[in-house]
């Protein structure tokens, strides 16, 4: 499966990282009808991510195999990863379980599992900006812009949606804006990263325009919009397919040396 089931957990695991950030930024008590939906699906999501990166390291035994021998590298940011990705997954899964049973889940341990999310998406960036042989990847401040506010950007749009938001609201109006503020900067950057490498740019613009620019243009148009609820669907899809784009572009950039 190589790079691309990194490209799925990447994807899929900085959305449900970046929706557990925001649920507990947004919402300190969970009530209504269905108070563990978000929690579900950010374990089911998440849980999809790291079955793909598992394929991408081939087997565990591997991995076990060089823990028990004293040969892993604790200092790489591959194990760094792992291990956040792991500690938050779990602290997921037991709120999700909390949630289901109470219908209540405890604060602390969402800010604890939220603080750990946001590790994560860290780690996702930073791990490809110290492999050589990829100016695309090395360059730190695209990567870790776009990885961030990537994930983050991703997680409020899908927030939204699940929570019945508008952005019409002032606090989620100017969240949405910064995020995808800095996500155009980080693209942008991604834009030139490729030029300066010889590689075909136009995926990275159309992520561009379809995901951080798009999203702007419809969140500064949702008070004006007769159909606020449909705004908050479109900044959701242009968000997924634009960032798909760009991450998949970050990529081949790899097969296009």
């Amino acid at each position: 499966m190589g790079l691309m089931s990194l490209y799925l957990f990447t994807l899929l695991g900085g959305l449900a990282a970046g929706l557990y950030i925001f649920e507990t930024c947004f919402k300190r008590v969970r009530e209504g009808e269905r108070p563990w939906l978000i929690s579900l699906v950010v374990v089911v999501v998440f849980s999809i991510g790291l079955i793909a990166a598992t394929t991408h390291i081939h087997s565990f035994s591997n991995a076990a195999a060089a823990l028990s021998a004293g040969t892993l590298n604790f200092g790489a940011g591959m194990v760094w990863e792992v291990a956040a990705s792991g500690l938050f997954f779990v602290l997921a899964l037991i709120d999700m379980i909390i949630v289901l049973v109470k219908k209540s889940s405890f604060f602390v341990l969402r800010v604890m599992a939220s603080l750990l999310a946001g590790f994560c998406i860290i780690l996702m960036g930073s791990a490809y900006i110290s492999v050589l042989g990829n100016p695309v990847w090395s360059d730190a401040a695209a990567t870790l812009l776009t990885f961030i506010a990537g994930a983050l950007s991703l997680g409020l749009a899908v927030y939204a949606v699940l929570a019945n938001k508008e952005y019409t609201e002032k606090a989620f109006k100017i969240s949405s804006l910064v995020v995808n503020v800095v996500l155009a900067l980080g693209m942008l950057l991604q834009v030139v990263a490729f030029s300066g490498a010889g590689i075909s740019v136009v995926m990275p613009v159309v992520g561009l325009i379809v995901a951080p620019v798009a999203s702007i243009a419809a969140v500064l148009c949702a008070a004006k919009s007769s159909n606020v609820r449909a705004i908050t669907f479109v900044v959701c899809i242009a968000t997924i397919i634009g960032i798909a784009i760009s991450r998949y572009a970050f990529y081949a950039s790899w097969t296009m040396m």
